[in-house]
């Protein structure tokens, strides 16, 4: 069972007169975590350890290459698998813009994906004469009927969540990746919003990429994770090259020679953000120590309490289903007089302010799809507790009355 009184000691801004609500957008910060990066910039700062061999320089590679290792057992991959990014968005404009891609070849989304996953893939289609193609939501799932139809013989990449931001719950690959992968299809998981509840396996996965954030599990923010399969790297260009990047440099009978390093070193080009790196490992550490099963039970519990108390008030719809596999919950109100901005205003006008997310957050492909223009969304992460439901279901209520 979580020990809330010693994760509130964690994070400790969730012991602040407010309730939070939207730890989806990002997680309130880990005091472990916060505290580990300060002391590496504050003890160390030095230059990597790829480009000196003083002592500083050594122990801030150790350090580096400690997180990776972190990292590795986490989500059950290799060191050398592991590429550290600036968060989600940055793994997949790496995908996106390294992938060997011909033009008429064609990309597979669903339509649950968030922005940072559609955009990058949509701009480098426009760019290189690709087809993207996005594969239809039924029941707040992506359909396999559907995709089985959109897939042929030009087919190289499919990027799937393994859980929205917009609809909540968790999304169902199995099928989908089962038979993508025996089309030789690229498998791409975004797991930004499954990593807050959710142990990662990238080989149960079937996944040839994952991308996730470390701010959405209380590490500092511009921290990220780009796992590549080890074959994967066989398609792949690095999209940023520089110093760190290069095996050598030479130059025979007047022309330039260059070699590039392999693998992991030729997608981490320059001063890396090592600190911020060290400090997503300890986060990763401090939530294994807690339990992911506990962190799993805890939020579970919380979206099934929370929808039970919502399914009591009349006009409020809840989105999608399975929720309590999740940490999200979305709705919207049948009530005319119920505005998305103005009930968010209200929220944060309170004595406790409450801090949710309205809109289409960011996920405009299951805008488009289901025809849904807005949702007020709740997430959840182990700090929350009932008491935090049971306030926002009050400032609900109280608006309602207010409206009516």
């Amino acid at each position: 069972m979580i020990n809330i009184k010693k994760i509130k000691k964690e994070f400790p801004a969730s012991n602040k007169s407010f309730v939070y609500l939207d730890s989806a957008c990002s997680a309130l910060k880990m005091k472990s975590s916060a505290d580990a990066q300060m002391r590496f910039l504050l003890d160390y700062g030095s230059c990597g350890g790829k480009r000196a061999v003083y002592k500083n320089a050594l122990r801030v590679e150790e350090l580096y290459e400690s997180a990776r290792s972190d990292v590795a057992n986490f989500i059950n991959s290799q060191m050398d698998e592991i590429v550290f990014t600036s968060g989600t968005t940055d793994g997949f404009n790496i995908l996106a813009n390294s992938f060997k891609f011909k033009t008429g070849d064609e990309i597979i989304i669903s339509g649950l994906e968030h922005n940072s996953v559609f955009l990058p893939f949509y701009r480098i289609s426009k760019e290189k004469g690709l087809k993207l193609k996005i594969i239809p939501i039924k029941n707040y799932q992506p359909s396999f009927d559907e995709f089985k139809k959109l897939v042929n013989k030009r087919t190289r990449v499919l990027c799937i969540s393994k859980a929205s931001n917009f609809f909540g719950g968790t999304v169902r690959t199995e099928e989908i990746v089962s038979y993508a992968k025996k089309c030789g299809i690229k498998v791409f998981f975004d797991c930004a919003q499954y990593v807050s509840s959710h142990s990662i396996d990238v080989k149960a996965l079937g996944a040839d990429a994952i991308a996730f954030s470390g701010h959405k599990i209380g590490a500092p923010y511009g921290t990220g994770v780009l796992y590549i399969n080890d074959l994967l790297y066989n398609f792949l260009n690095s999209s940023a090259v520089g110093g760190g990047t290069v095996k050598d440099i030479s130059i025979s009978n007047g022309k330039i020679d260059v070699r590039f390093l392999n693998k992991f070193y030729n997608f981490e080009g320059g001063i890396q953000n090592y600190s911020g790196a060290y400090a997503l490992s300890v986060a990763i550490r401090k939530l294994d120590e807690i339990s992911y099963f506990e962190i799993r039970k805890h939020i579970s519990s919380l979206v099934k309490y929370a929808v039970s108390e919502l399914n009591k008030i009349d006009g409020i719809n809840i989105i999608g289903d399975e929720l309590e596999e999740g940490s999200i919950i979305s709705f919207t109100s049948i009530n005319k007089n119920f505005s998305y901005p103005d009930f968010s205003m209200f929220l944060s006008g309170q004595s406790k302010p409450v801090s949710v997310r309205y809109g289409k957050l960011c996920a405009d492909l299951a805008s488009i799809n289901t025809g849904i223009k807005s949702v007020i969304r709740l997430s959840f992460f182990v700090y929350n507790t009932e008491d935090d439901v049971n306030y926002f279901i009050r400032s609900l209520k109280k608006y309602l009355k207010l409206i009516d």
